[in-house]
């Protein structure tokens, strides 16, 4: 273990150019240089994205050369993730903000793309195939790959255009020709499939919204046997990949209020497990193989934590957590025989960095950093901690603030709740918390009642309690930072983005004498206008809307109940500053549920900035507008703090 303390050193030593000065505005706004990356089958060979002022290229190393052996401008594209078929074909699965005519409005729009590692020639798939149905939501999902990685199944909605609703299919697409064809009919119910090693499909995954009625088939050649039903307005069971050997699919359901882990026998339905289960944690992500093959899990938590199905692989990732204490490591991407891994550090004492461990070596290599703008010495250190609801429930949170604020005490307050709001936030560089608390500020993240991570009672406590508890659970959290001394009550601002955005407005709105000013982006402010979008997108029946319905606590979307805690009904009320930032095209939460929260606070004369986006979607994608909102925002809350 000796190598630890030297790449340590490497590590700091390596993002030093701004230590002795505050990094500007630009190096958190920024998106982070480089991400996305992700290993060969070999291990050989490394790809990633790298973005910097308008350069955005997605680029592939020969690491036992050190070479560039192929390069792609990516600037119009927006790859979201990378993944190896085989050393010489690298897929590009990227997502992007369209209209398409007789569809009403915008929405977000997938594509895949096949990239020769050898000759940067790049294609999209899936674009030739007949019966393709003219209207749908992306052509970017890949279920399995052939074993050379010229082929790969892709499923997507076929049949006649003029048809409401299309069947879901499986397609076979060639990686290096043109050669597309229709694999296996699905129907309008079907939502996906699996594959076995030679691409056939074996099982296909059904949800009838109208019998609402969950079926898994096990595929036979032409034949289908029903392995699994059961009936329920919401899914109850996720299917997510296949044993190594695909004898059994994989999913994860909620029982005894843990998310776990079972298996469903592709031979007699027969169920089995739980598997990977822990009492303390929930399965936050699944690790699989481009084959949906499962390797293990990933824990919730501030920090990471990991189970595999290979022991040897488990002791691994936990020997590199360990020597990397008090950080996030982050599993990215691994070799076909696990030689060679690539984590992301994050968080605790740097802003970023990608490394890769070989087995054999002592010392891992430093692949890049996020944000060498930003220095280690100037990340401002996070405190995990928690506080008492006025309940009684014990709420977990972050607090990031410098040494120096610390110790001198009644500083200014930021909250920043999350979004989702079935989400959490992780011990890791958060480019507005940094920001801020980089300039002086006391960050509060308040993991709220009805955040995932905290064990599934906590998080059902959530159901139903937008504008209430989950609202008074942040009012709680700036309570026990001033008794505490840190902060001062009369200087506290609160901003969020989605339901981070609505906690902000609703702050506002509902909450009086605790916040000066309060900013949202791209949050929902008309709960029953989102509810009838939503309708309008999935159909009245959807399992979606079912979800949603009990996310709100208004199974009925009776009408007062929900105007009553929709911030856009109640602006009459605000009587702080308040800022509205929203991207055009934003699919996720439309844009009119800020420019219905405009026109109520323009109507209740209220003191507001509103800002749009134009062209940014629901993640703030996009260098440009990305630095346009923190510049926004910094400025309003400087300016009221």
């Amino acid at each position: 273990m000796k190598w630890t303390a030297k790449f340590l050193l490497v590590l700091v030593l390596s993002s030093q150019a701004f230590a002795s000065e505050l990094p500007p505005l630009e190096a958190y706004g920024s998106l982070p240089g480089v991400d996305l990356v992700t290993l060969s089958p070999s291990g050989e060979r490394l790809a990633m994205r790298r973005t910097e002022g308008d350069i955005d290229i997605v680029m592939v190393i020969d690491l036992t050369t050190g070479q560039r052996t192929s390069a792609v401008d990516v600037s119009s594209t927006n790859p979201r993730s990378l993944k190896f078929v085989s050393d010489d074909m690298l897929l590009l699965i990227a997502g992007q903000t369209t209209r398409m005519f007789g569809i009403r409005g915008a929405f977000d729009y997938s594509a895949a793309f096949a990239m020769n590692t050898n000759t940067s020639e790049t294609r999209q798939l899936l674009t030739r195939a007949d019966d393709l149905f003219s209207a749908q939501s992306g052509l970017g999902r890949i279920v399995g790959a052939s074993a050379d990685g010229k082929t790969v199944y892709m499923p997507a909605f076929e049949g006649p255009s003029q048809v409401s609703s299309p069947r879901y299919s499986l397609f076979e697409v060639r990686t290096d020709r043109r050669r597309e064809r229709l694999k296996r009919k699905g129907n309008a119910h079907t939502i996906d499939w699996f594959v076995d090693v030679d691409g056939e499909p074996i099982i296909r995954e059904d949800f009838d919204n109208q019998d609402d009625k969950h079926i898994i088939w096990r595929i036979d050649g032409k034949e289908r046997t029903r392995l699994y039903e059961y009936e329920s307005d919401i899914k109850l069971m996720n299917p997510v990949g296949l044993l190594p050997d695909r004898s059994a699919l994989l999913y994860t359901a909620i029982v005894d209020n843990t998310v776990q882990f079972f298996t469903l026998s592709l031979a007699d339905g027969t169920i089995g497990g739980p598997l990977l289960s822990r009492d303390d944690k929930d399965i936050d992500r699944v690790l699989m193989d481009s084959n949906r093959i499962v390797l293990g899990v990933q824990y919730t938590g501030f920090t990471p934590s990991y189970a595999f199905f290979d022991d040897s692989l488990n002791q691994r990732i936990a020997s590199i957590t360990e020597q990397l204490a008090d950080t996030s490591v982050r599993l990215h991407s691994w070799s076909d025989d696990f030689s060679k891994l690539v984590v992301q550090v994050t968080g605790g004492w740097n802003s970023g960095a990608y490394v890769l461990f070989t087995d054999g070596e002592q010392q891992p290599s430093i692949i890049a950093l996020e944000r060498p703008e930003v220095a280690n010495e100037a990340v401002v250190p996070t405190e995990i901690t928690s506080y008492e609801a006025k309940d009684g429930l014990t709420i977990p949170a972050l607090v990031s603030a410098r040494s120096d604020v610390r110790e001198a005490g009644d500083a200014p307050l930021v909250v920043i709740p999350h979004g989702g709001p079935e989400s959490y936030d992780a011990l890791e560089f958060h480019w507005m918390t940094q920001y801020f608390a980089s300039r002086g500020y006391v960050v509060l993240q308040p993991q709220f009642r009805g955040s995932e991570g905290f064990g599934w009672d906590f998080r059902a406590a959530g159901r139903g309690e937008w504008g209430g508890k989950m609202q008074t659970d942040l009012d709680d959290g700036v309570a026990h930072l001033v008794e505490s001394g840190l902060v001062d009550a009369d200087r506290v601002c609160i901003v969020g983005a989605s339901y981070g955005g609505y906690a902000a407005i609703a702050a506002a709105a509902f909450t009086k004498g605790i916040y000066r000013c309060a900013a949202s982006i791209n949050g929902v402010f008309d709960l029953r206008t989102m509810i009838v979008d939503e309708r309008r997108d999935y159909g009245r029946d959807h399992w979606v809307i079912a979800y949603w319905e009990k996310l709100y606590g208004a199974d009925s979307l009776d009408r007062a109940a929900l105007d009553a805690i929709s911030p856009a009904k109640h602006a009459d009320k605000i009587d702080i500053p308040v800022l509205l930032i929203h991207g055009k095209d934003d699919t996720v939460v439309p844009v009119r549920q800020s420019r219905r929260m405009q026109r109520a606070l323009r109507s209740a004369k209220a003191d507001y900035d509103y800002v749009e986006l134009d062209g940014e979607d629901h993640w703030l994608s996009y260098p440009t507008s990305r630095l346009e909102t923190l510049k926004a925002v910094g400025e309003f809350i400087d300016s009221h703090l």
